[in-house]
């Protein structure tokens, strides 16, 4: 499965053929001590078996990334996402993927997304259970999600990571 650096991309806004990059992201990789690479350190996931013995080094520096992330550093991507959300709009798509919706999730559950605002947000490659369940509230009339996981995905073969979502 690939692994590549899921704390880099975009968050774009979809209508028709065209896409429009909305923020950036890039958290440099944290270096993270020996002991947080330990299977010790993962037994609050309760993955199965199976999973842990597909979890590799750099799975768990993935995992222990979301796990550490800074509540500032999240914040201020939260706040550039919803400025840079058009004023008005009847509808908007919004794609990203790994850690985009991770900010979007947290945009949503602080009650940021303006009301009057119909946005339909595609979340690919989620890892769900590592979001602090405070940020997984999705109880808006004008909010509608879609999780959706490619099979090339860093998470796919952890099940246990996104099983609320699926």
């Amino acid at each position: 499965m690939a692994c590549s650096q899921p704390f880099k991309g975009q968050i774009k806004l979809v209508s028709g053929n065209q896409r429009k990059t909305l923020l950036k992201f890039d958290i440099p990789e944290k270096e993270i001590s020996f002991s947080d690479t330990l299977m010790c350190s993962h037994s609050q996931l309760k993955l199965t078996k199976e999973e842990k013995r597909e979890l590799s080094l750099d799975h768990r520096k993935i995992i222990q990334q979301y796990l550490s992330l800074d509540p500032k550093t999240l914040l201020d991507y939260v706040d550039e996402f919803v400025s840079a959300l058009p004023d008005s709009s009847k509808n908007i798509k919004v794609h990203t993927q790994d850690f985009g919706s991770y900010i979007c999730l947290a945009a949503i559950s602080m009650g940021r997304i303006p009301k009057e605002l119909q946005i339909s947000f595609d979340l690919v490659d989620t890892p769900t259970e590592l979001i602090p369940k405070k940020l997984n509230k999705l109880k808006q009339k004008n909010i509608s999600v879609n999780f959706i996981y490619s099979e090339d995905s860093w998470v796919t073969p952890f099940k246990s990571l996104y099983k609320a979502a699926a």
